[in-house]
């Protein structure tokens, strides 16, 4: 038969209940939609970019490596195959946003050059200069002068005023 509870235990349950419901629900970390990146933005060499600003706020966006190096709002950053990091089969990036290079754990703790991969890492942020000079070359644009359509519009009208006078013999 049912053994009735007492009072106390009764409370003592619903003490425990209470207790287990108060413990917040873990969340699971999920990127900004923003950032992103499907399959035909992976092909075009898209990768998420976690951008740690100066007072420490992080955003997350999407930016397509051209050249070893990726344009942050006027900034261009280099990159290195060390530098990337893979959340859900996509490639990550920590870009401080003061700095040429990724944020990478292995030249934070080096006080030497040491071969990781079959790379030389080390503790300085040379390396990515030459890939910021290039890029900045590639992206120099010369701009071609060209004549406006009033200009245009203008030599037609002259250029018609002189034939009509050989023309009509004046």
């Amino acid at each position: 038969m049912e053994e009735e509870k007492t009072l106390k235990e009764e409370i003592k349950d619903l003490a425990k209940t209470i207790e287990e419901s108060k413990k917040p629900k873990e969340k699971k970390f999920r990127l900004p939609w923003k950032a992103k990146v499907g399959k035909l933005k992976l092909r075009k060499g898209f990768v998420v970019v976690e951008i740690i600003n100066e007072n420490r706020a992080i955003d997350f966006q999407k930016k397509q490596i051209i050249d070893g190096t990726i344009n942050i709002n006027g900034d261009i950053h280099a990159l290195d195959d060390l530098d990337l990091y893979y959340y859900k089969g996509k490639p990550f990036v920590h870009q401080p946003k003061g700095k040429i290079n990724p944020w990478h754990p292995l030249k934070e703790f080096l006080n030497e050059e040491r071969v990781y991969d079959g790379k030389v890492v080390t503790k300085n942020e040379i390396y990515g200069q030459k890939y910021v000079m290039a890029r900045m070359k590639s992206d120099f644009i010369t701009a071609k002068k060209t004549i406006g359509w009033g200009a245009s519009i203008f030599g037609l009208v002259v250029l018609g005023i002189i034939a009509y006078s050989f023309i009509t013999g004046g």
